[in-house]
């Protein structure tokens, strides 16, 4: 004779469907984050370019420098998709890097200013184009793809004008350590140790508070801690086999952190998703959209000033051609990190895991000796993909509603 079902709560909590159509359905829950679901293709791209390469591409020094090559772009993705999904757009990214990095090259050769300062100066550089942009988009009302595409124009024929189009070098040692430096293995180490520890206690405290209202969120919590285990003994991995932690992430970490914490712990944030979502709607619940948006191109402007000091220390020098098709590999991780073209939609850490995903395309093919040529049409392809995804998502939430 069976045993009876089991009954009231219990019962719920089991459910009526099958163990493998549970299963299946927890699985599809865990993989609808879009972070995840690129991770998933990063590490499918990973695998098929290491077989391709011979066993080159997932070595600790290919991925170091992997992850290096993505900060800057990561950096300016994230800065970007604020904007987006805000319904607003810039495409003076590179042209504005590249006079700010004029600024922190000249300020470096010609003037001997310490790093310190030089940095400091390169950013106040950056927020100023970033006000600039705000008076022509608030002040006159000039759509922000106007007004950007000027920039994309004026900043680099500034820096033209200011370099005679010739190349700034060399800089000091301390000022090409903020991108190309190292922090050696052990610390590294401890660092990854402490980012675990502070990760884990974040999901465990967020979970324990919807373990009883979401469900499938065991599951998820479950899923969340092996990928991040996963992921910070990959870190590891690749770290203690090369030199260590690239600077460079440094600066990707913490900028990750402040975009995180301001677009979902803060008032900008929530107005921010407000406005690109109804700005109508917004401007009537008593959000003030000037104030909201020149905050937003005041933080894309400081993010030009990072970008310039990061490109200019991995290089050494200003070269004419710093920043060239910057912006579009921003908008591009942006996109392919989820962030929609029509605003109301998009996060930070996806921009940023995009950029890592589109470095990632171009590491292997240079590793498989792509032409450079090949390389453009690919990426374009993938970006025209992942505008077409975004139509798609668009589509299927309309027909919905």
């Amino acid at each position: 004779m069976s045993d009876p079902p089991p009954s009231g709560s219990m019962w719920r909590a089991i459910g009526a469907d099958s163990l493998p159509a549970k299963a299946v359905g927890m699985l599809k829950r865990l993989l609808s984050g879009r972070v995840v679901s690129m991770l998933l293709v990063f590490l499918l791209l990973a695998i098929l370019f290491h077989v391709a390469s011979d066993g080159v591409f997932f070595s600790p020094r290919n991925v170091t420098l992997l992850l290096r090559q993505a900060s800057i772009v990561a950096v300016v993705a994230a800065g970007v998709s604020i904007l987006m999904v805000m319904g607003e757009i810039d495409l003076s990214i590179g042209s504005a890097a590249y006079l700010c990095s004029v600024v922190a090259a000249v300020l470096q050769v010609w003037y001997a200013v310490p790093t310190v300062p030089a940095v400091l100066i390169t950013i106040l550089v950056g927020v100023t184009l970033g006000a600039w942009h705000s008076l022509w988009v608030i002040g006159v009302g000039v759509p922000s793809f106007v007004v950007t595409l000027a920039g994309l124009l004026a900043f680099r024929g500034i820096g033209y004008q200011i370099t005679s189009a010739q190349t700034i070098a060399p800089l000091s040692k301390s000022f090409t350590f903020l991108s190309e430096g190292f922090i050696p293995p052990v610390p590294s180490y401890v660092v990854l140790a402490v980012v675990l520890v502070v990760a884990t206690a974040y999901l465990l405290r967020r979970s324990r508070l919807n373990l009883h209202a979401a469900p499938g969120e065991l599951a998820r919590l479950t899923g969340y801690l092996v990928a991040l285990v996963a992921a910070i003994g990959f870190l590891a991995w690749a770290f203690g086999g090369y030199l260590g932690t690239p600077v460079a992430l440094v600066w990707v970490a913490v900028i990750g952190l402040i975009l995180w914490v301001l677009m979902t712990r803060s008032k900008f944030g929530r107005n921010a998703y407000m406005i690109g979502s109804n700005r109508e709607a917004a401007m009537l619940s008593g959000i003030s959209i000037s104030r909201e948006l020149f905050l937003g191109f005041l933080l894309m402007g400081a993010l030009y000033g990072i970008a310039g000091v990061l490109v200019t220390a991995r290089l050494g020098s200003s070269t004419p051609s710093t920043g060239t098709f910057m912006e579009l590999d921003a908008i591009a991780g942006a996109v392919i990190g989820g962030t929609s073209l029509r605003g109301g939609v998009g996060t930070t850490a996806g921009a940023m895991v995009g950029a890592v995903l589109l470095t990632t395309i171009d590491n292997g093919m240079s590793i498989l000796n792509v032409s450079s040529f090949l390389q453009l049409v690919v990426k374009g392809l993938v970006l025209l993909l992942a505008l077409s995804f975004d139509a798609y998502m668009i589509r299927h939430r309309t027909y919905r509603m």
